[in-house]
């Protein structure tokens, strides 16, 4: 019988992780020596979503499905579940969580869809950020808990509140720098960042999404800069701020 894609896939992580005839390589890599590589895809693989280059993004979606089944292959190897059981896992897992699909239960909205959500979620924990795992990214881990506090109640009436916490919070950054109290300047950095962060989250943006399309519209008008100042042939660090502004308004113009 002619094997399926996926169980190829799964041989070939097994011979490659073979003890006698295996890559040498792929025979010493452990959990933990495979985690930078798999975090390294999700990346590969956002950057061609943003991208919209779906050839590419095939193809690093492949490689973000190996990570998975290289992570699997260690640890069937350790006698603790294999690829199948994970499938099995998330399974089960999504059923669970959408009853609206899977059985008769009703939900009268979104948000007592996220309640259930959340609580379908709940583990042995003493509140409900505990669970957020410390690994994750600052603007993820954020993002996280502004979501979780907001379904249990702590939140802002309307978009126009958030948006007045972050004046609040700039003022109160002003306030420091003008002080020069270097601490009081970080924390209230922080606090602008974060409730910048939240501000998105009402809007029902999210902030990794926003910021990535803000770093490539940046990126795009530096290097539009870049190139006409080098064909003035003038020294960038010897520009003044006026000239700066200059070539910065002109590159915002090639959109």
């Amino acid at each position: 019988m002619k094997k399926n894609n996926l169980d190829h896939l799964l041989e070939i992580m097994s011979q490659l992780r073979d003890p006698k005839k295996g890559c040498p390589w792929d025979i010493k890599q452990t959990l933990e020596t495979i985690i930078p590589h798999a975090i390294e895809e999700v990346y590969e693989v956002a950057e061609q979503i943003y991208e919209k280059n779906y050839e590419k993004l095939k193809n690093e979606l492949g490689d973000l499905l190996f990570q998975i089944v290289y992570l699997t292959q260690i640890t069937k190897e350790k006698n603790k579940f294999n690829f199948n059981d994970v499938v099995k896992s998330i399974s089960k897992k999504m059923i669970y969580r959408h009853p609206h699909v899977f059985s008769d239960k009703k939900f009268k909205s979104n948000k007592d869809f996220n309640i259930w959500w959340e609580n379908s979620k709940k583990k042995k924990q003493k509140g409900i950020l505990d669970d957020i795992p410390n690994t994750y990214p600052s603007i993820t881990k954020s993002f996280k808990i502004q979501k979780k506090v907001a379904n249990f109640g702590f939140d802002y009436k309307n978009t126009l509140e958030a948006l007045n916490k972050v004046e609040e919070e700039l003022n109160e950054l002003k306030k420091e720098i003008l002080l020069n109290n270097k601490k009081n300047i970080k924390d209230e950095l922080g606090d602008l960042i974060f409730s910048t962060l939240d501000l998105s989250r009402k809007m029902k943006l999210n902030p990794e999404n926003i910021l990535a399309r803000a770093n490539m519209k940046f990126t795009k008008r530096f290097n539009t800069m870049e190139q006409n100042i080098l064909k003035t042939k003038k020294n960038p660090k010897k520009l003044s701020y006026k000239e700066w502004d200059k070539f910065w308004r002109k590159s915002k113009k090639n959109k």
